[in-house]
């Protein structure tokens, strides 16, 4: 099983301000993504929007179960996955908590290999953590924790995307951490899958790109994945803003 956001350890990532104190309805949630994407992807377009939104889900619904989890998910997802689906992780849709115990921390999302149509979109999300205190930082060592995310559209409309967030560092007051609307509209994910080597998939080089750029003095070992030079000290920081932030959708502004 892909390992979450449970553990502990910055490359290269801009200065983010810490998170401030959440409101009563996000409270729940301890840890923030902050996304980036290849040169060429739209950030804020619908495609991005409901790749952002299907990892989210994913990782929440592991702490939440599949009902308490973002809104319209369960039903974009086609509900619990079966332990065997090869598409589609069961620890990303069960319906009971997968695990209890959220760790304050940072997740740096990237989206690579994607590609849209009207109907259709897949990417491949790399990512790994950071947190406010020193420890054992598994999402470093190697960096190799990699989803593939596909959807297809089943209705006539894409539907709009999200209010973009205007600055990275500072949380918009209109936000909420977990997003008020149904992201998803008519999209079905098709597949949310970790990427396993040992089972023969194959991580894409945005991946190796994005993180060798975060972390340059990390080399490849005997499998080619990115490993820490000796004595490497996992870097810490605070919980930083959400970002992009579920702001609400287009025609709420």
């Amino acid at each position: 099983m892909a390992t979450l956001i449970f553990a502990s350890g910055c490359g290269t990532e801009p200065h983010f301000e810490p998170a401030p104190t959440l409101g009563t309805q996000d409270r729940e949630v301890l840890y923030s993504h902050v996304w980036s994407a290849d040169p060429g992807i739209d950030l804020f377009g619908r495609g991005a929007e409901l790749v952002r939104a299907t990892y989210e889900a994913g990782n929440y619904t592991t702490f939440v179960g599949l009902e308490n989890s973002y809104s319209g998910f369960g039903r974009a997802v086609g509900g619990e996955a079966h332990h065997t689906d090869p598409d589609i992780e069961y620890f990303m849709t069960s319906r009971t908590v997968e695990s209890d115990t959220q760790a304050e921390g940072t997740s740096f999302g990237h989206i690579t290999a994607y590609q849209s149509t009207e109907t259709s979109v897949a990417a491949t999300v790399c990512h790994y953590y950071l947190f406010p205190e020193s420890g054992t930082n598994i999402s470093l060592n190697p960096l190799k924790m990699a989803f593939r995310i596909e959807l297809e559209r089943a209705g006539v409309d894409a539907g709009p995307a999200g209010i973009p967030d205007t600055d990275p560092a500072r949380k918009d007051p209109r936000a909420h951490r977990v997003p008020t609307w149904n992201v998803f509209g008519d999209w079905k994910i098709t597949r949310l899958h970790y990427l396993r080597q040992l089972n023969g998939d194959v991580i894409p080089r945005g991946c190796t790109d994005w993180w060798r750029q975060q972390f340059p003095n990390f080399s490849p070992n005997a499998g080619g994945n990115l490993v820490p030079p000796p004595g490497f000290e996992p870097p810490t920081m605070p919980v930083a803003v959400q970002y992009p932030e579920w702001i609400g959708p287009t025609d709420a502004q």
